[in-house]
């Protein structure tokens, strides 16, 4: 059976999980599964992750979530997650924008582990989500004093260079990177640069000043600097309507190998990420049919071990995030808009001839070839669907989430 009525998708703790069996085919043989969004900050698709998960971890032992952010903001929920700590003081562990996008998941995934017994590592396989690089330029610093102390001043010269980069997302910071002089964007380009082929150069002798964790720390931290400091610069060239074609990508790429890397130091690992459907999916991004990003789930298509699972829905409206708003400490808010109007080639009227429209469904995608279009955020991606995700999830509706805070 390739499509499925799941009455109970959004109502995770009654859910019998078998429910979701369908997706057996797909899990088998897995050990990365992306599980997406076809919009941030909707309170449907965070109720249908929360099954999924369930689904997951219960019949196919996974044993670990991605969320689409850094590995410090990550280290932090995971304290908050697996701490005596109550559930409503999560905020004090989260920064706002990841708070309003995961803190309905993670408030209801920390009473099922309490509740059930059950583990899961929470990781971060992305940049910092506020394009902010103050913590990862803390840790450098940190490692570098003890692994190479020569270098600590150098370090310390790149954090004035960027002290100023502190917004609390990623428009907010990289409009902070367009106030930046070029001269000073570069020199903080060129300090990053160096730090990264003096470590790779040194790193038999390095290694030895320590255990090798701190090394490890000094080199994701110089990593993840790199890759922020260029995704600012695409980022503002995006918001000012100058950005080239796919060059969205480098995120992607960046995020692809901290997930492969984790895998591959970690066998044992089963890992479900959290991403957004234009993150997961296998095949290039286009809205408009021009490049967009080559996704995170392109390159880990090349594993025979990744799977995709969408999420889409057929409301009339979504949230979406409007800028700017300059009372908001985002720098957006997320309004209600009119969602993309469902066409006859669309993933979403092939749900509707298969499940009708009242309950969610799930849908394998072996069997869908006529869907060239499925929505994404306001508007819709063109992609052939059945190559770019192993299974769709549909929602009747997309809600604003009620812990979205601006």
């Amino acid at each position: 059976m390739d499509w499925r009525r799941i009455k109970r998708l959004l109502q995770p703790q009654e859910l019998d999980v078998d429910e979701l069996g369908t997706l057996a085919s797909v899990v088998h043989g897995s050990k990365i599964i992306g599980v997406g969004e076809g919009a941030h900050f909707v309170s449907e698709f965070s109720l249908a992750r929360n099954s999924i998960i369930r689904y997951l971890v219960e019949r196919h032992d996974f044993n670990a979530l991605g969320l689409e952010c850094g590995a410090i903001q990550a280290s932090r929920l995971s304290g908050w997650l697996h701490s005596k700590a109550p559930s409503h003081e999560l905020e004090r562990f989260a920064d706002v924008l990841t708070f309003s996008m995961y803190g309905s998941v993670l408030i209801w995934l920390k009473s099922y582990l309490e509740k059930s017994g059950r583990k899961l590592q929470l990781v971060g396989i992305d940049l910092p989500n506020t394009l902010n690089p103050k913590e990862d330029l803390e840790q450098l610093a940190e490692a570098i004093q003890i692994i190479d102390p020569l270098m600590k001043p150098q370090v310390d010269a790149l954090i004035q260079l960027l002290v100023s980069i502190d917004g609390q997302s990623a428009y907010a910071s990289s409009a902070k990177w367009g106030n930046l002089d070029p001269a000073r964007q570069d020199k903080a380009f060129s300090g990053i640069i160096q730090l990264k082929h003096r470590l790779t150069s040194l790193a038999p002798i390095l290694k030895k000043y320590s255990d090798g964790n701190v090394f490890r720390k000094a080199s994701d931290s110089i990593l993840s600097i790199e890759h922020t400091l260029e995704t600012l610069r695409i980022m503002k060239a995006l918001f000012d309507g100058n950005s080239i074609a796919g060059d969205t990508s480098v995120r992607d790429s960046y995020m692809a190998g901290v997930v492969d890397g984790m895998v591959q130091m970690n066998p044992d690992m089963k890992i479900i990420v959290l991403a957004h459907n234009n993150h997961i999916q296998k095949t290039p991004v286009s809205f408009s049919g021009e490049l967009t990003a080559i996704p995170m789930g392109q390159h880990l298509a090349d594993r025979e071990d990744y799977r995709a699972i969408a999420l889409t829905h057929l409301g009339p409206t979504v949230p979406e995030m409007d800028f700017p708003a300059h009372d908001s400490p985002v720098g957006f808010s997320v309004v209600t808009m009119p969602a993309d109007v469902i066409r006859q080639d669309s993933m979403e009227q092939y749900i509707i001839n298969t499940c009708g429209t009242e309950d969610s469904c799930l849908i394998l995608t072996n069997g869908t070839t006529e869907a060239k279009r499925m929505r994404s955020q306001s508007a819709s991606i063109e992609a052939n669907v059945i190559e770019a995700f192993d299974a769709i999830v549909c929602t009747p509706s997309a809600n604003r989430d009620n812990l979205v805070c601006f």
